[in-house]
């Protein structure tokens, strides 16, 4: 399934044959494939349309001066309305693509009928971040690091020191920093979704009647898990959570067969 968006040309992947619908969207360095063991587990109620992000997956050739913008996300909310039929849809977010889901639910609470967030980032938003992609000093020392390998690892290794990365979060990141490739996408990625920044207020007064379902990981080296919960009793004070005996990957098979008894 396509959808033009503006300028771009969105590939959508529909896993799943229920009538409800949930607007998917993946983590960092992933594609729509990451969702096909959550898709079996639901597919009896949902139908999951994969949205891969932007320079990831069937959308890998997203011109790069995209960005995350609200008149896009409406334009997008609009043409899968239409399309599906409905007057509300689902959303489904995984890591940044929690994020994602968080900040399209806090734009447009009144087309979102339910939340569920795996290892969600956003609540709360990394520290290193807001700092490398929404401060001049931030984005001048992101960019350099793009061709400079010594110069990412010297980032990187100074988070730590100082404290604003957790040691398994550089372990994460140093891993992600490896090759200039890898360096490029995450630079682009960061950079096109810096305005995915969820409303919170928006989202409390859409949790009094919409439903939020949460999964985290005991063992996330990338989410912290005290911090996400204490923002989910603030923002969604009536959302389920569960959480599984695992680290941040909750959609490998062995995690979601964890989650078989909760749907």
């Amino acid at each position: 399934m396509k959808i033009v968006v503006g300028e771009n040309e969105w590939n959508i992947v529909v896993l799943g044959k229920g009538d409800n619908i949930l607007l998917a969207f993946h983590g960092y360095g992933q594609s729509h494939a990451v969702f096909e063991h959550l898709a079996e587990l639901m597919n009896e109620s949902y139908s999951i349309w994969c949205i891969d992000l932007a320079f990831h997956g069937v959308n890998s050739e997203i011109p790069r001066k995209f960005q995350f913008e609200k008149e896009n996300v409406d334009e997008l909310m609009n043409k899968i309305l239409i399309k599906s039929e409905k007057s509300h849809v689902g959303l489904l977010g995984y890591s940044i693509g929690g994020r994602i889901a968080l900040s399209i639910a806090s734009f447009f609470p009144n087309r979102i009928s339910e939340i569920y967030l795996l290892a969600p980032d956003g609540l709360p938003v990394s520290k290193a971040y807001y700092f490398l992609t929404h401060t001049w000093l931030g984005t001048t020392l992101f960019r350099r690091f793009v061709n400079r390998a010594g110069f990412a690892n010297f980032l990187v290794k100074l988070g730590k020191k100082i404290r604003i990365l957790s040691s398994k979060l550089a372990d994460y990141y140093l891993f992600e920093i490896s090759t200039l490739v890898k360096r490029r996408q995450l630079f682009l990625t960061w950079m096109s979704y810096k305005k995915a920044l969820p409303n919170k207020q928006n989202l409390v007064n859409w949790n009094k009647t919409g439903k939020v379902t949460c999964i985290l990981g005991k063992h996330d080296g990338v989410i912290p898990l005290k911090k996400t919960q204490r923002e989910l009793k603030k923002v969604f004070p009536d959302s389920r959570v569960i959480i599984l005996e695992s680290g941040h990957n909750l959609l490998s098979e062995k995690a979601v067969k964890k989650l078989s008894g909760y749907f």
